[in-house]
């Protein structure tokens, strides 16, 4: 399995995740009583922690073979001495 396969199943995880958050958000706007919306908090966050996680292995293993080149500042053109 290459690294690109494996981001695959973390997206496909994430997607997932994402698929229970929404369920569980839709459940804590309907709840009736404070009680439950808090529970469903508490069921949330580490959810929502957990997408964020997989997201960003997904996008790290997706890229990881991709050619990194960073960004410089540019720089100030030099002064040429002795000719002119």
């Amino acid at each position: 399995m290459t690294l690109y396969e494996l981001s695959l199943e973390y997206e496909q995880t994430a997607a997932m995740l994402r698929q229970r958050i929404s369920e569980l958000e839709r459940a804590q706007r309907e709840a009736g009583d404070e009680g439950s919306r808090v529970r469903l908090d508490r069921r949330l966050r580490p959810l929502r922690s957990m997408y964020r996680d997989v997201r960003a292995v997904a996008r790290h293993l997706n890229g990881y073979y991709q050619k990194f080149t960073p960004r410089r500042a540019p720089r100030a053109p030099r002064e040429r001495k002795g000719r002119v």
